[in-house]
């Protein structure tokens, strides 16, 4: 019994420091890996086929699936197919006609044809190549915890380490956040990346434009907007989000893919900080398939 009895003891010893650990806010291991896809796209299957005959009837279907944490808009995602031009009754251009549900489990059907043809005589078999491309807005969000402190020795916080808690799902990710002290000055740094294939842009970039090959769409890649919101007087460096993209300080702006620089002037401060940082862009993908054509006999 008294065996018995000691077990006990010791198993509610062990249960309580495991409770206390949790309420004095020991980090806890992050569970199944973020997604790093925004919408996926795909060919729904036999349409098309991989082989038609001239003047043959066939479909053209897409299925998109936002497996990402942010809804897209009616509207907010556009879809082209380019290769095809010689090809009857197919619309090559179309937008999602009703909102794409973040994370979702089903994906949603977009119609380029239903009775698509080609028309132009073959002497022989040739296969031509097409792709899909996607263009959509997307957003994602990202938060930390700062220490603000003029020493390394906080008994409050940790200046060293990572600051990162919380990344939404999406293909463009905050990885990092780190700080460091010299003098009187923090700064802290974070890193942001393209998790997924395909091209990030400013929020404003026009879609059609960028299809058409528009220059001033174009230097609006590789760049993306940002929202820092903390209570700390900060000076970000970032980039303005009009041409021609000069440099600024703030917290509201826009940056390039990569490490971004905040600095805060410390006096005697000691304690935690939250910062969240909020993103915003386009986002483009782009898919590749091909398609033989026999002659008719």
């Amino acid at each position: 019994m008294k065996k018995i009895l000691s077990a006990l003891f010791a198993v509610l010893i062990i249960a309580s420091l495991l409770i206390l650990s949790g309420v004095n806010g020991c980090q806890q291991k992050q569970g199944t890996a973020v997604s790093t896809t925004g919408l996926e796209i795909s060919f729904v299957k036999d349409a098309p086929p991989v082989s038609i005959s001239v003047n043959q009837e066939f479909p053209i279907y897409i299925d998109v699936l936002n497996k990402g944490a942010e809804f897209i808009n009616k509207g907010g995602a556009k879809f082209y197919l380019n290769g095809l031009q010689n090809f009857d009754n197919i619309n090559p251009s179309q937008s999602n006609t009703k909102m794409l549900t973040k994370e979702s489990v089903y994906a949603d059907r977009i119609v380029f044809a239903d009775k698509a043809k080609y028309n132009f005589p073959f002497q022989a078999m040739s296969s031509i190549p097409f792709a899909l491309t996607a263009c959509y807005d997307y957003s994602g969000k990202a938060q930390g915890v700062l220490c603000i402190s003029k020493s390394n020795e906080s008994k409050i916080c940790q200046t060293s380490g990572e600051k990162l808690t919380s990344s939404t799902a999406g293909p463009i990710q905050v990885t990092s956040i780190t700080e460091s002290i010299s003098g009187n000055k923090l700064t802290a740094v974070f890193n942001i990346a393209n998790k997924d294939d395909g091209q990030v842009f400013l929020l404003n970039m026009d879609c059609d434009r960028f299809e058409a090959k528009d220059f001033a769409e174009s230097l609006k890649q590789g760049k993306l907007n940002v929202k820092l919101t903390t209570k700390e007087d900060f000076k970000c460096k970032l980039i303005s989000t009009e041409a021609p993209y000069g440099q600024i300080e703030g917290l509201n702006g826009a940056i390039p893919l990569g490490s971004v620089v905040c600095e805060k002037m410390l006096t005697n401060e000691d304690y935690a900080s939250p910062l969240v940082i909020e993103m915003k862009y386009k986002y483009r993908d782009s898919i590749g398939k091909s398609i033989t054509i026999f002659p008719t006999q």
